[in-house]
């Protein structure tokens, strides 16, 4: 694919993410993060055959590098301190960036703004995180981060109180993760 033609089409669907149209804002979202599936090298399933419809043939010619999945994160993080109504999706499709691009990212924005979330954006933030600290083997230096973020934590131990049970399992989850970490 043409570079030109690549950046024609990431720049549409980064232009659909800042829309302030919601169901325009969401599908790019849902589109991003069916892309960054489709780059992170594994063997296409039958659900990623299915998923691929949604996609334009350019979409479906792009593979996002890292610099493009720091990108994506940067995009998708502008989204939760901009559209509390995307919170939610915009972290969904957060946990599709490699956790050595968006772990960081995604701590400050939680920092900054997890007190405001509502309980499905907190639930998915925390499955993100949970996500990156499952599968990155450097883990440690993930947790260290992560417990060196007060605002986070503050969050975490808020969330893991919570009456919805998966987002106070997930929170649970972390916290303990990081306490076993530590040790």
């Amino acid at each position: 694919m043409k570079r030109a033609k690549r950046d024609r089409a990431l720049s549409q669907l980064y232009a659909d993410v800042e829309s302030g149209d919601f169901d325009i804002r969401e599908f790019a979202m849902f589109q991003l993060a069916l892309m960054l599936r489709r780059s992170d090298g594994r063997a296409p399933s039958s659900e990623q055959i299915d998923e691929d419809e949604h996609l334009t043939r350019d979409q479906l010619r792009i593979r996002l590098s890292s610099d493009d999945q720091a990108q994506v994160a940067s995009h998708l993080l502008r989204v939760v301190s901009r559209h509390a109504d995307s919170s939610a999706t915009a972290f969904w499709a957060l946990c599709e960036v490699a956790s050595d691009v968006a772990f960081g990212p995604a701590l400050s924005v939680i920092g900054d703004y997890g007190e405001q979330f509502n309980d499905e954006a907190a639930y998915q933030a925390c499955r993100a995180l949970r996500r990156w600290l499952e599968m990155d083997s450097r883990d440690r230096r993930l947790l260290k981060e992560l417990k060196g973020d007060d605002g986070v934590w503050s969050c975490l131990k808020r969330w893991s109180c919570s009456g919805d049970i998966r987002l106070a399992k997930n929170a649970n989850a972390i916290i303990n993760r990081a306490r076993e970490g530590s040790n």
